[in-house]
């Protein structure tokens, strides 16, 4: 009993000291955030007497991340809408039917898991020139499920292995058919999953600096890291400014995790083990 209570009082005590060393940079960004740039001159660590909290509205308003905040929710949204749909459909057959042809497309999506990004820029940049998506909310999209699709069908697929096929078979015997089965009886149990492809794909997306770099050039278009990026060009020198930025782009990333954290573990760890 001593033994255990060892054991477990020390795996508390190392990971409250790891959780600890991972909160040290937040806690500076918070705290550079709300200083003066008179207190940066004596100080980094350590909180202010005055917080100064109109540096979020000052580096809201000089980044016009305004806008750029509406460019990011409305990508990363419909990118991640689409990519859930997509793969969870491609899935679907992929983890149900056992045959030469769906192995072989299963090798052909996961393929695209080590093709980099940086090796498709070019002909991706005249496919969307042609097809005239340059400066387009829609060619940015579809560029991130593309990017997306091979490791999101990797969880579902491996996800979809776990649930028994009985529940499918029931279904069609209650006259069902094949996607009905798969949108009122098989896709709601994908939740867990679901929530993985979510999380992982936002924070992707939505950090994602170089796809609107190449894609989307007008000023009008910019999305939050590119905001930051121009705005740390202006004010390079002030830090409080430049990390009450950064912070306030993070802010719907740590949201979003909140809400979907608790099945984030289990869809992931599932769908990677099963597969």
């Amino acid at each position: 009993m001593t033994l255990a209570w060892v054991s477990k009082a020390s795996k508390i005590v190392i990971l409250a000291i790891w959780g600890l060393i991972v909160s040290i940079p937040l806690l500076i960004l918070v705290s550079v955030t709300v200083k003066s740039p008179q207190d940066l001159l004596y100080t980094t660590l350590g909180f202010p007497k005055v917080f100064m909290w109109g540096n979020f509205a000052e580096a809201w308003k000089t980044a016009s991340l305004g806008m750029a905040f509406g460019n990011s929710i409305v990508i990363t949204g419909l990118a991640v809408v689409g990519l859930v749909l997509a793969s969870s459909f491609a899935a679907y057959p992929l983890a149900r039917v056992k045959s030469k042809f769906t192995s072989t497309m299963f090798l052909y999506f996961i393929s695209g898991i080590m093709v980099p990004f940086q090796l498709s820029m070019i002909p991706l940049y005249k496919l969307l020139k042609f097809l005239h998506l340059i400066n387009t909310h829609q060619g940015v999209i579809l560029i991130f499920i593309a990017m997306s699709i091979p490791f999101s069908i990797f969880l579902y697929t491996g996800f979809l292995k776990g649930i028994p096929k009985e529940l499918e078979e029931s279904a069609y015997m209650d006259g069902c058919g094949p996607f009905r089965t798969f949108a009122i009886i098989i896709f709601p149990l994908m939740k867990p999953v679901t929530a993985s492809v979510i999380i992982t794909n936002s924070l992707s997306i939505w950090n994602d600096f170089l796809v609107p770099l190449l894609f989307l050039q007008a000023k009008t278009s910019r999305t939050i890291p590119m905001a930051i990026f121009t705005f740390t060009g202006q004010y390079n020198n002030s830090w409080n400014m430049i990390f009450a930025a950064i912070l306030l782009g993070t802010l719907p990333l740590v949201i979003t995790f909140l809400f979907l954290q608790k099945h984030f573990i289990k869809g992931l760890v599932g769908g990677a083990v099963k597969g």
